[in-house]
């Protein structure tokens, strides 16, 4: 979601606030889901109530956010066994009811994220501010030029 914060940034907030078309939502709407979304599972799988939060004033709230969220997701998979995979997690409300895996509950969180990032992107692109390409691979070579040596 980093590529996408660095393009968002470069729009304007009523850009971030427009609803480009009926049915989708707005950029800022769209990327504060993708967290607010993250926030829910992370705690549930930390075991913890879940979080309350008002909703971002612009888009520099919503990058602050993500940042915060990324440190404290990353965190929890640092510190996860294998082992724990396996857990069944109770789902609080609004999804409640069900029980799923860890493991589910973390595949879940990335292809949820990857559904809205692929719509966020598409809006940064009717503004001219494409993010390019997301695909995972991608991510990967790009970081691996980061951390190559000279």
């Amino acid at each position: 979601m980093g590529t996408l914060l660095v393009h968002a940034a470069e729009v304007t907030q009523e850009q971030a606030e427009a609803m480009p078309w009926k049915g989708v939502a707005s950029l800022e709407d769209t990327l504060t889901h993708i967290i607010t979304a993250e926030r829910y599972w992370l705690s549930n799988w930390r075991g913890e109530e879940r979080p309350s939060q008002a909703w971002p004033e612009d888009m520099a709230e919503v990058a602050d956010r993500w940042i915060t969220l990324q440190a404290d997701t990353r965190l929890f998979l640092a510190d996860l066994q294998e082992s724990e995979l396996g857990r069944m997690l109770t789902l609080r409300e609004p999804i409640g009811g069900g029980r799923e895996t860890l493991a589910a509950g973390i595949m879940h969180v990335l292809l949820h994220a990857a559904q809205h990032r692929a719509e966020a992107a598409v809006l940064l692109s009717d503004f001219g501010r494409s993010p390019g390409e997301l695909d995972y691979i991608d991510f990967l070579e790009h970081r691996e030029a980061l951390l190559r040596p000279g």
